[in-house]
């Protein structure tokens, strides 16, 4: 039996109904991980005591509820599909960013997002597979690796950039509400249209202090040569933790990204899904 395959599957995948459904599914995985990575690290300035999560920690918490086998592949599966469509606006660019130098910053925005989604979605699936080998160097590792390659000091100077602008993208995207040409607006109640609103301006925020914070990390390792020095969002959160008035600055970040989970849960709704979303 012959299994009918559009071209357009190949040729114009950000118009393919399975790989959009996929990019939904991914808002919601997404959600989920931000979600949880602020209530862990809400729960950690509360107490005043223990560590701030990541999305690791965020992940295993999945695994540990009742079914957490299934979920994980559940939740692996959203961040492949939100990985796919950060890839396809990329590549393929349907929200027409351009080509110029702002436009290829964005794309290549999209693209490392997409990176660090499929390998969020990979520690998923080796938790629910058993492999537990915990944080294995994180950060530091591929930073490590990276550097051992010619010039490689010189592409973790740039990664730390182009993260530093990914940080400044989202807090200009937050006080300019950029966000709503992402969204349609046309279909939300006014308290819907008001929450999304609220949740997103403070998740956006919260994202840009801790990429500000990984970016600038990883200039210094990139100056040290010390890979040691990079951090992931586990280490930028608790480097907010560790800075004066550091429970307050953490509640309102963590309490940030937890808004910014509840925003990617209204992106799968409404979502035009020809811009990022954020």
């Amino acid at each position: 039996m012959e299994i009918p395959v559009s071209r357009h599957m190949f040729t114009q995948p950000e118009n393919n109904g399975w790989v959009r459904t996929l990019a939904r599914v991914g808002f919601a995985a997404k959600g989920l991980v931000y979600v949880l990575i602020g209530a862990l690290s809400l729960q950690t300035a509360i107490r005043g005591s223990g560590e701030t999560a990541g999305g690791r920690e965020a992940v295993g918490v999945i695994g540990d509820q009742p079914f957490g086998q299934v979920l994980l592949f559940v939740v692996g599966i959203g961040l492949l599909g939100y990985a796919l469509w950060r890839e396809v606006l990329a590549i393929k660019d349907p929200g027409h960013v351009g080509r110029d130098a702002k436009g290829t910053a964005e794309r290549v925005g999209w693209a490392i997002s997409g990176v660090v989604s499929a390998g969020l979605a990979l520690t998923a699936f080796q938790l629910a597979l058993g492999h537990d080998s915990g944080r294995g160097g994180g950060t530091a590792t591929w930073v490590g690796t990276l550097m051992e390659q010619p010039f490689g000091g010189v592409l973790v100077g740039l990664a730390g950039v182009a993260v530093i602008g990914v940080a400044v993208a989202q807090i200009r995207k937050s006080m300019k509400c950029r966000f709503a040409r992402d969204l349609d607006t046309a279909r939300m109640s006014p308290t819907e249209r008001t929450w999304v609103f609220r949740m997103a301006r403070g998740g956006l925020i919260s994202r840009g202090v801790v990429f500000g914070i990984i970016g600038s990390a990883l200039i210094k390792a990139a100056i040290a040569h010390d890979p040691g020095q990079s951090k992931d969002l586990n280490d930028a959160l608790a480097t907010v933790a560790a800075s004066p008035f550091g429970t307050v600055l953490l509640v309102l970040v963590a309490a940030g990204l937890c808004a910014y989970g509840v925003y990617m849960f209204f992106c799968t709704r409404y979502s035009k899904l020809s811009h990022p979303a954020a």
